[in-house]
């Protein structure tokens, strides 16, 4: 038995927790270190929780950043029909992270009131949209505005994710 216990040993069992916290952690990169936590006996393993909601916050940063880039393909196309594309892609794409809508206040109110604007019958006005688009936008947008009364409340105020963010409890 005691040399089946051998096979198990690894250097880890021969340092005092105190040197491998202070002394060889911080030379480590992640990975390195996720790995060397788990060598360690589960009693001595550092564990620290994420906050309540940094997964949440991870997610719609990276939602945010999928609308924007449309938003700004589509600011920046060139011509009508590219232009016209990319607004039925962007209201094709939000209700895919309803996330936004529901926890961040600011940008459910824009949301509301674009879609209450393109849903307008009165958007003939504009020119340099097809009649196609017109038609799909006031569809996408009025469906929008029905998902968000029914399936998508809002929740609550979630901050986005900024420049000193971190998942972990500080």
């Amino acid at each position: 038995m005691a040399s089946v216990q051998h096979l198990f040993d690894n250097l880890f069992d021969q340092l005092p927790t105190d040197i491998i916290y202070y002394e060889i952690f911080p030379y480590l990169d992640y990975n390195s270190r996720l790995t060397a936590n788990l060598l360690l006996p589960r009693k001595d393993r550092l564990i620290i929780p994420l906050r309540k909601d940094a997964a949440l916050e991870l997610y719609m940063k990276m939602a945010s950043d999928k609308v924007k880039s449309l938003v700004f393909k589509q600011r920046d196309a060139k011509s009508n029909l590219a232009r016209n594309r990319l607004s039925l892609k962007i209201w094709r794409t939000l209700p895919l992270y309803p996330e936004l809508v529901q926890y961040n206040s600011r940008f459910r109110a824009i949301v509301i009131e674009k879609s209450k604007e393109f849903s307008d019958p009165d958007l003939e006005h504009v020119q340099r949209v097809s009649p196609y688009t017109r038609k799909e936008l006031k569809k996408l947008c009025e469906g929008f505005i029905l998902s968000l009364e029914t399936s998508f409340p809002f929740v609550r105020d979630v901050n986005m994710v900024s420049e000193g963010w971190s998942a972990v409890v500080a």
